[in-house]
């Protein structure tokens, strides 16, 4: 099944919904996201899992009205206090840790909402490195597509975009993964053959409109 991710809509360009991913940006020593891809990536599908499924009645209402319109991604980065007051906000998310890597995902949010400690958060520049850790045995396979030269912060809004996307076409494979922890292998190259998932990006950023991002096999 494919999907057209942040295709505009006629009443939500001045000030549309969006996901807000943020993720902790804490440096190494010297001077590297602290954040491995691997870690990264696990931490963010199980942050946006759990926000698609959280029951508190203000998520369920903007996911709601996020989920009619377009699935929009926004990815920011923070580090030290700046990361330590977007965590502390009274705005719905969920934070979740793992390994090296933390994230924060606020239920949809419009941009003139954003608090000025999360609009101050920083979009470019987040670059995190693979360090060749195994997947978990019951991560489900996103393949993305390194034709595209995808940034980090690209690359973890398609990911969000797919796995979203296998929950809904596919419920019953979905809800083993949900239970087994929402791990992903992440790995470049969008193979030949059958597609449960195929992400199309609008082109709003780094890619044309139209372009394969994302899909999953199983």
């Amino acid at each position: 099944m494919s999907h057209v991710t942040g295709a505009p809509h006629p009443h939500d360009e001045v000030d549309p919904l969006a996901l807000v991913i943020v993720v902790n940006g804490a440096k190494t020593p010297e001077g590297h996201l602290q954040a491995s891809a691997e870690d990264l990536y696990d931490s963010v599908a199980r942050a946006i899992t759990a926000m698609l499924h959280d029951a508190r009645p203000e998520c369920v209402a903007r996911v709601r009205a996020w989920t009619d319109d377009r699935i929009r991604k926004i990815v920011k980065r923070a580090r030290n206090r700046a990361w330590q007051q977007i965590d502390a906000l009274a705005l719905p998310h969920v934070t979740v840790t793992v390994g090296s890597a933390t994230v924060a995902v606020f239920a949809p949010l419009c941009p003139s909402e954003y608090p000025p400690v999360l609009r101050s958060a920083q979009v470019a520049g987040l670059q995190a490195d693979a360090t060749g850790r195994p997947p978990h045995p019951d991560a489900i396979t996103v393949h993305v597509n390194d034709a595209l030269h995808m940034s980090t912060g690209k690359t973890i809004a398609q990911l969000g975009h797919a796995v979203q996307i296998f929950g809904d076409e596919c419920p019953v494979e979905a809800a083993a993964w949900i239970a087994a922890g929402c791990a992903v292998n992440v790995v470049p190259g969008i193979p030949a053959g059958p597609l449960v998932v195929r992400v199309e990006d609008a082109g709003f950023t780094e890619v044309p409109p139209g372009s394969l991002t994302a899909a999953i096999s199983l």
